[in-house]
């Protein structure tokens, strides 16, 4: 419950930084950069990632005494840039490389096991907007990305920690909004994302992620941004 909490404050903020922009901007339209016009503009962007791991058990898990397994959500950050490329006057493609720094836990009845990551994101998105309304526009975004961990292999030992892959993809969708300033756009937006695939790294040389309850692991992440165009 103080999980959902969190997030449903993080929500709350951003739409009512939204809504005192709103207001606060009705008197003239601004120019925001003139960013609308361009064919190509870029861009710089910072995330809060709420996340954990969703996992299937092996169907002896029990057997090896355990009586829970959990992955609570964690709080980790991120940053990233941002190619944003004009299709038509309501749809933009755009590429968010992004730099994520996630440190997530899953908890063995009382033992804690936490998996660290330092994931480069590759999300290419569509961005479908809506007009625009004064100094503000909605839009939708949805797509698919691909993330590397880029953590030293030295980070790790396969015979304590639990060890995922490298790599993995994910899709993933959200909704925001474009508030216009006199030289900048700013966007805030929230953004849910799924793996697709087993992350689990069971080669048989990881002597714990062999004997532990895990069969399959997946991560999930919700996602709070701020975009400057």
């Amino acid at each position: 419950m103080k999980q959902r909490s969190q997030i449903a404050l993080c929500c709350l903020v951003c739409l009512l930084m939204g809504a005192f922009a709103a207001n606060a901007q009705q008197r003239y339209q601004r120019w925001g950069g003139g960013v609308d016009d361009e064919r190509l503009h870029f861009g710089f962007s910072f995330h809060y990632i709420n996340a954990d791991y969703k996992f299937d058990l092996k169907d002896s898990w029990l057997d090896k005494g355990y009586a829970s397994v959990t992955s609570p959500f964690s709080h980790n950050i991120g940053l990233g840039l941002l190619a944003d490329a004009k299709l038509t006057d309501n749809l933009n493609l755009r590429l968010q490389p992004n730099l994520r720094f996630m440190n997530i836990d899953v908890n063995f009845d009382q033992e804690v096991h936490t998996i660290h990551r330092s994931d480069i994101g590759i999300p290419l998105l569509l961005k479908f907007k809506s007009d625009r309304k004064t100094n503000m526009r909605g839009y939708l975004v949805g797509g698919g990305e691909v993330a590397f961990n880029v953590s030293p292999s030295k980070r790790y030992d396969g015979n304590v920690d639990i060890m995922t892959n490298r790599s993995y993809l994910a899709y993933t969708a959200g909704i925001g909004f474009d508030i216009y300033f006199e030289f900048f756009k700013m966007s805030p937006e929230i953004r849910w994302v799924q793996s697709i695939g087993n992350l689990l790294d069971d080669r048989p040389q990881h002597t714990f992620t062999n004997d532990s309850p895990l069969d399959r692991l997946y991560m999930r992440s919700f996602q709070v941004s701020l975009y400057f165009e």
